[in-house]
């Protein structure tokens, strides 16, 4: 079974969101409309991201 992810990003922040299930609605951040992300943008972004432990 494959599951199929949205990623959305604040343009404010920069805080990503990966909704893996969810309905209706949208996703707000710093009081504006969070924005989706293609799947390969997704992908820079999560590759991009500080790892725990890391300089």
């Amino acid at each position: 079974m494959t599951t199929t992810s949205e990623v959305f990003k604040c343009r404010e922040c920069g805080a990503i969101v990966a909704v893996l299930t969810g309905g209706k609605g949208e996703l707000v951040c710093c009081d504006q409309k969070m924005v989706e992300v293609t799947p390969d943008k997704a992908k820079k972004l999560i590759h991009d991201m500080a790892r725990p432990g890391t300089p």
